[in-house]
């Protein structure tokens, strides 16, 4: 009983913030497309891969930070989609700082199992701004369960990211 009552609130977390995303995309100043390649389990190498991540990033809306929402897949098959916010912090004109949080659902396959199927990311990015508005940045990020499987292992993984304007 206890695993179909933890996907059900896995997808109406999702839904929701599908739901805030959608309804909120119309007041955006610019958006982006981050497309990222990262080592896997970087840490702990308890199961280490490739891993390469997309994400559509709206621009400035009324939740006090821009919603997002990405898929990470690696080469040992593992997928995590996922949604939440990030913040840009400009540290001078051509500098950023980018903290986000993400909620999000991972599939292991032959990959690190995380022993659970919601899984929450949170990254700290740091990039640099060119003149035409595109990015490059490197990002860390932590994804774990949250204590809310019988198990929390976590996986960290370090990436290097171009942001694109669109």
């Amino acid at each position: 009983m206890r695993p179909n009552f933890n996907r059900l609130k896995s997808v109406i977390l999702v839904g929701i913030f599908v739901a805030i995303s959608f309804i909120n995309s119309f007041a955006q100043d610019r958006n982006y497309i981050a497309i990222s390649s990262a080592v896997f389990d970087i840490l702990q190498q308890a199961d280490p891969s490739f891993e390469s991540r997309v994400e559509f990033r709206l621009g400035k809306v009324n939740l006090g930070g821009h919603p997002f929402s990405g898929v990470m897949v690696n080469t040992e098959g593992a997928m995590h989609i996922f949604m939440g916010l990030y913040y840009d912090i400009p540290l001078t004109d051509f500098l950023f700082l980018t903290p986000s949080f993400a909620p999000g659902l991972y599939a292991k396959n032959n990959s690190k199992d995380l022993k659970f199927a919601l899984e929450f990311q949170s990254q700290i990015e740091i990039s640099f701004k060119f003149a035409n508005g595109a990015r490059v940045g490197v990002s860390f990020n932590h994804m774990s369960n949250a204590t809310l499987g019988e198990e929390n292992p976590g996986v960290e993984s370090l990436a290097l990211t171009y942001i694109i304007p669109l």
